[in-house]
């Protein structure tokens, strides 16, 4: 057997020879003819048994969906059910807050489902508000004590250094002779003396 041959043969062994055109439309007839049932079921097979992956990769990713679903509701609940119970305490601070009015608000209610301490979400939604209230609160406050200063006025005992003393200048013409012998001590140990 020469080169050829054995190429040939090692070719047909392992079905790398592309089929003629006449090899081909036998194929076709084939399974168009006397083996169309048996191709058909073969085909059925193939494709059920790829259908049935298909059907059970779903089912797995749907339940999954589901299960994702109920812990979020759970969550949205849990952070729901906080702001419920914080709602007294932020009052405090607060008087007019209230979750339900809240809830109702879309940027507040996206801050409580993302996870947002209550408190923090209302500051944040309504810190325009609060600024306002407090500068006013501060401006009133500030011109109230102005005021109750201004009223009270002189009629305050003075404080021990509430008040300044005023600086005179002492005049050495309104010395008595004791104080002029004073001053004359102190010069002579050589203190420098001055009016």
């Amino acid at each position: 057997m020469d080169m050829e041959e054995k190429g040939t043969q090692v070719c047909d062994q392992a079905g790398d020879t592309a089929p003629d055109a006449g090899e081909q439309e036998d194929f076709e007839a084939l399974i168009r003819g006397r083996y169309k049932e048996a191709f058909d079921a073969r085909v059925r097979k193939i494709l059920d048994g790829r259908l049935r992956g298909m059907r059970q990769e779903n089912q797995h990713l749907k339940e999954q969906q589901e299960k994702t679903d109920r812990e979020r509701r759970a969550e949205a609940a849990g952070r729901i059910e906080r702001l419920r119970r914080q709602e007294g305490e932020l009052q405090k601070v607060y008087p007019d807050f209230c979750w339900q009015e809240e809830m109702r608000r879309e940027d507040f209610g996206r801050l409580i489902l993302a996870g947002v301490e209550p408190r923090t979400a209302y500051e944040t939604v309504h810190g325009r508000e609060l600024m306002e209230k407090a500068m006013r609160y501060a401006a009133g406050r500030t011109r109230r004590q102005v005021a109750g200063s201004l009223a009270s006025g002189m009629g305050r005992v003075a404080e021990n250094g509430g008040r300044s003393i005023a600086v005179t200048a002492s005049d050495p013409r309104g010395l008595t002779s004791e104080d002029l012998a004073d001053i004359r001590r102190r010069v002579l140990d050589g203190e420098k003396i001055r009016f």
